[in-house]
């Protein structure tokens, strides 16, 4: 199927939405949501108000916008290893230790995220994007869990806990990371997660009780 190619004029307003959505992430991560302006934005970005105005009919809006860009970003980075046809081990090993590189090259979009909701779990229309993909996250986790256990690799544990578990951990280890990334402590934190989760997953011969 052949792609719709884009005219110079479709590329060149792709380009300024995310230059105003780039300038919107740094000051809104750095300053607050509520005390950055339309006016700060179109300054930082170097376009009109009006200009911005054409892209988003609100503040609120171009933040939403911003979130659900973060979000598919990392879910892009994210879904590809959990779906992909390596072994049960490696996929969660793969998950656990991507977040190195998705904490780094995301940390504006992670900061943000904390200032503003922190380890928030509530029903805000701004969080439905990333409520969505904690859930495919979580799911995805736990068909993996499960095909280990049919294979006999994993030992028999509640496939449901564990995935959640391991969502939650590290989820929670990335956002207190985006404070002060460090890349090499960040990295021996989470070749611990995945030393802590696979040791307790990976079968043994003793094995019979569920944990």
């Amino acid at each position: 199927m052949n792609k719709t190619k884009l005219s110079r004029k479709e590329k060149d307003k792709l380009r300024h939405r995310e230059e105003i959505l780039e300038a919107a992430l740094i000051l809104f991560s750095s300053k607050g949501f509520h005390t950055v302006s339309m006016q700060d934005i179109a300054s930082d970005s170097e376009f009109g108000v009006g200009t911005l105005y054409n892209f988003f009919e609100s503040k609120e809006q171009l933040f939403v916008e911003l979130m659900k860009a973060g979000i598919e970003k990392i879910g892009q980075l994210l879904i590809p290893i959990l779906d992909s046809n390596q072994e049960e081990e490696g996929k969660l090993s793969e998950f656990i230790l991507a977040h190195v590189d998705i904490i780094e090259s995301n940390i504006e979009f992670i900061k943000l995220y904390v200032s503003q909701y922190g380890m928030s779990t509530s029903a805000n229309p701004m969080l439905k994007n990333i409520s969505v993909l904690k859930t495919t996250v979580a799911s995805k986790l736990e068909s993996i869990i499960k095909a280990g256990m049919r294979k006999q690799i994993f030992r028999r544990v509640h496939p449901e806990i564990v995935a959640l578990s391991l969502r939650v951990t590290v989820e929670a280890f990335s956002l207190e990371s985006s404070e002060h990334f460090d890349k090499v402590k960040v990295k021996e934190g989470l070749l611990k997660i995945e030393n802590f989760f696979l040791n307790a997953l990976l079968k043994k011969e003793t094995d019979t009780k569920i944990i």
